[in-house]
């Protein structure tokens, strides 16, 4: 009765963690699509949409607006201070939203592979071999010749540290680690380091 207990609280923990990431990436989206609806209706109302479409101008007004901000959202991101500013923003999405960088990963694959462009081994988690000891630090770039540049972060900072050239043999990739918990352990001093693969 307790190993089945157990085994309840377990599948209990695992379901809320798969569920809270897609509850809240649906709330945030009911609360985006709601925002450019109202847009949506106020457009369509002014363009008299509405009397040829009926209740579905504001649906197709709404994301049209949508699509057309995506869109000048792109030639943005162009610029460096934008860019800075995002980057920042996903920072702090990783933190507070579980499962935030697996999504954004996945996505991010899904369209390179539309686009036909190999992705770019940049800033993966890595253990760096260095003595009798590994040190965390982050995978910047790796060529065919077997040597990689990587980032050593000093704790608890995340963002400085040491640049080192190394041979590809020197470290292991932490496949199932995200830099999001790198980072974090490193910020905790080390803390959940062990449970990294």
């Amino acid at each position: 009765m307790k190993k089945f207990l157990l085994q309840a609280e377990r599948n209990l923990i695992s379901g809320a963690l798969v569920l809270l990431p897609l509850l809240v990436f649906f709330i945030l989206l009911g609360k985006v699509w709601k925002f450019f609806q109202n847009y949506g209706e106020k457009f369509a109302h002014f363009l008299r949409l509405d009397l040829i479409l009926g209740k579905y101008a504001t649906d197709i007004v709404g994301g049209m607006i949508l699509v057309v901000l995506i869109y000048l959202s792109g030639f943005l991101m162009r610029l460096s201070i934008l860019k800075r500013f995002t980057n920042w923003v996903d920072e702090k999405l990783m933190i507070f939203l579980p499962g935030y960088e697996k999504n954004k990963k996945e996505a991010e694959e899904k369209l390179l592979k539309r686009n036909h462009e190999p992705k770019p081994v940049t800033d993966l988690p890595i253990l760096f071999k260095n003595g009798d000891f590994w040190q965390p630090a982050h995978l910047i770039e790796e060529d065919e010749n077997g040597s990689a540049v990587i980032f050593i972060p000093n704790a608890p900072a995340k963002d400085q540290g040491q640049i080192l050239i190394v041979k590809s043999t020197d470290f292991k990739k932490l496949s199932d680690t995200t830099l999001g918990s790198l980072d974090a352990s490193i910020k905790s001093f080390g803390k959940g380091i062990l449970s990294f693969k």
